[in-house]
């Protein structure tokens, strides 16, 4: 098990090389990682088995770096949220999801102009990624905590408001653990305790009848909200997994388009060659055919001398 001075370098480490874009990472960490391996053989170790983040994680990443004050607005949004879920205070509830959604959709702003400096045009297939990482967040402090760090490996997703599955998601030992951050004091919020995180409600008045019964019809009707919500993002999620699909797919066209005009020019060019070795073939199939008439006539011609030879022979020998 490493030490906490080890940790620290780990962490210094991922913190360094999750800035970099996903092209230089493997490069960087292999150096970095055969440094340290030089004094700490396991940090060395460690080092190594970072792996490089997802497209989504590396724009959520910089998201971190480059607007830390949008991003923790987003976060305290989400301990707000959660504490009105808590409470079942519908009202509040309809509020802060209506303010997420502008929070979320200017970060997605910012995510697409980051990623388009870094000459990485992000796919609608992406920038869902980084919505849903972003609404997980909100939904599960762990999650919030382990986007905070600025070392996601890969995107988060949540399904209704339970907690964020953060598996393999964080970079060094954050990956471990789920971390924890110190709240404000409580605030109110339409008569809620935001901060209590057990659900109390404080009424001005006495416990009478009708404020029960209007309690208990708002918790309702955010139970119904709650539902709402987690059948709009899951259904998201389906969308933006079929997106990836779609966009997957798009991609093995263009490679089957791109490999089809190639075995076509292929074919092209073995067939304009065929029909010149047809020409060549023909020619020379004459030419064999005239080869072969100028050698019968020399064949003839040399029976004929042969001829002509025995002959003068023949009339040689009665002279003498």
């Amino acid at each position: 098990m490493m030490g906490p001075m080890a940790t620290d370098a780990l962490t210094a480490a991922a913190d360094e090389l999750y800035a970099l874009v996903p092209e230089a990472f493997t490069a960087a960490r292999n150096a970095r990682a055969k440094e340290a391996r030089l004094d700490d053989r396991e940090l060395g170790q460690r080092i190594g088995e970072l792996r490089k983040p997802s497209p989504a994680a590396w724009i959520v990443n910089q998201l971190v770096r480059e607007h830390p004050d949008a991003v923790d607005e987003l976060l305290d949004l989400g301990a707000d949220l959660r504490d009105a879920q808590a409470a079942g205070d519908g009202k509040a509830l309809t509020g802060l999801g209506s303010e997420r959604r502008k929070l979320v959709s200017g970060l997605i702003q910012q995510a697409s102009g980051i990623a388009d400096a870094a000459d990485r045009s992000a796919s609608r297939a992406v920038l869902d990624e980084v919505e849903q990482t972003l609404i997980a967040a909100t939904v599960d402090e762990a999650a919030g905590e382990a986007l905070r760090t600025g070392r996601l490996v890969r995107s988060l997703q949540a399904v209704g408001f339970e907690d964020v599955d953060l598996d393999g998601a964080v970079a060094g030992e954050a990956s471990a653990g789920r971390p924890t951050r110190k709240r404000p004091a409580p605030s109110r919020v339409g008569g809620t305790v935001r901060g209590s995180g057990r659900g109390g409600r404080l009424r001005a008045g006495d416990e009478e009848a009708d404020a029960a019964a209007a309690e208990r019809e708002a918790a309702a009707r955010a139970g119904q909200r709650t539902r709402a919500e987690a059948d709009v993002e899951e259904a998201r999620g389906r969308a933006a997994a079929a997106q990836r699909a779609l966009d997957e797919a798009q991609d093995l066209l263009a490679a089957a388009e791109w490999n089809a005009d190639e075995l076509r020019d292929e074919r092209h060019d073995l067939e304009t060659r065929l029909k010149e070795l047809r020409t060549e073939i023909a020619e020379a199939e004459r030419d064999e055919r005239e080869a072969e008439r100028v050698r019968a006539k020399a064949a003839i011609a040399v029976d004929r001398a042969r001829d002509d030879v025995e002959a003068a022979e023949t009339a040689l020998e009665r002279l003498g």
